[in-house]
């Protein structure tokens, strides 16, 4: 049993604001997921709800999840139950939904930490109406603890909102140590997990694949995800690729996993990011990345040491960086070998959870 939470453990929980729940809320829902097993395996404290603050997406849908998120709020706290509850933050609609949680944990005495994961919220926040800047800045410092996955996060929540730098926190993601796998013999396999469309650079790959460069080379790749499809499907018909490029839809974690195994190779040329649970999952298990150096990923990564980072929406250099990784085997595996002492040292869930179990147990009045 973590420090801190004592006789507290047998009545009352952590709860936690996922939006969309494990099912619906992309990179944050699988990391709750990585999190919540981490957290039970390890006996760490009470019990960790997962609350659906948003549902599938349907805008109905979402106003009666969040409804039924804040009712159940109340009774656990109206009965005792309720330790401390932490929500997790990202663009437009999550932030209106914490912002209301957020006035709730004042009005009710509620302990809440508020942890920052969407990509650009900076840019998000500059772009707000000074009134709403306001409001959520205040929301922010109505919070008992801010978490952000990086430094720079930690600047900038620290500069902007107001927020004392006491209480913030760096927690970066992670993710849960894979079981090893031989890899079957065949071309270079190339993999993509994330939601399919312009910010996380899915055109730029697809030309890429597409270049001259790797024309000559042996390969397939996966395009994992929601999102557009439609649009990347025609891309790729375009571009002549249909027999080399498969696109699965959205994957569960098990699903995502047993690609992973079998990867050579993931991409990654976002736009923005805070840290790509996709990134992360790929470093556990020991595949070389190629990504943009964009959110807090350049903190832990060392270009060409641990990953190889591109310039954002470079199509040249992504072709000429997927081109290098397939034809030296010896820097691809060298690349995977650094990747994957990154991830044992800084990114393992299970330490994680260990350091957010005790956040959550010095704020637990018990």
């Amino acid at each position: 049993m973590t420090p801190g939470f004592g006789a507290c453990r047998s009545r009352r929980r952590v709860v936690m604001l996922v939006p969309g729940g494990l099912d619906h809320a992309g990179g944050i829902g699988r990391w709750a997921g990585y999190l919540q097993e981490s957290w039970a395996r390890q006996r760490l404290g009470p019990p960790l709800e997962i609350i659906d603050t948003r549902g599938s997406g349907h805008a109905t849908g979402g106003v009666i999840a969040f409804a039924r998120a804040l009712v159940r709020l109340c009774r656990l706290r109206a009965t005792g139950r309720l330790g401390t509850v932490h929500a997790n933050l990202s663009k437009r609609g999550s932030t209106v939904r914490k912002m209301i949680v957020s006035y709730l944990a004042a009005l009710t005495g509620m302990r809440l930490i508020l942890h920052l994961h969407g990509s650009g919220y900076d840019a998000f926040y500059a772009g707000l109406p000074l009134i709403g800047q306001r409001l959520v800045a205040a929301s922010f410092r109505r919070a008992d603890r801010v978490v952000v996955l990086g430094q720079s996060w930690a600047n900038w929540v620290i500069a902007t909102t107001g927020v004392a730098p006491e209480r913030v926190s760096i927690l970066h993601n992670g993710v849960r140590r894979p079981l090893r796998q031989p890899r079957t013999a065949g071309p270079c396999r190339i993999l993509f997990l994330g939601r399919l469309g312009v910010r996380k650079g899915v055109p730029e790959l697809i030309d890429a694949l597409a270049s001259s460069l790797l024309a000559q080379h042996e390969w397939s790749a996966t395009l994992a995800g929601d999102g557009d499809l439609d649009d990347a499907g025609a891309r790729i018909e375009r571009a002549g690729l249909a027999g080399r490029i498969s696109l699965p839809g959205w994957l569960d974690a098990a699903a995502a996993a047993a690609l992973l195994s079998q990867a050579d190779i993931l991409v990654l040329p976002s736009h923005a990011e805070n840290f790509p649970i996709s990134v992360i999952e790929a470093l556990a298990a020991e595949v070389a990345v190629i990504a943009t150096p964009v959110g807090a990923t350049p903190e832990l990564l060392r270009d060409g040491v641990s990953a190889l980072f591109v310039p954002v929406g470079d199509v040249a250099a992504l072709a000429a960086a997927i081109a290098r990784l397939i034809e030296d085997a010896a820097l691809r595996r060298s690349i995977a070998a650094a990747g994957h002492a990154v991830f044992a040292e800084h990114l393992d869930i299970d330490a994680l959870a260990i350091r957010l179990a005790a956040m959550h147990g010095a704020l637990l009045p018990c």
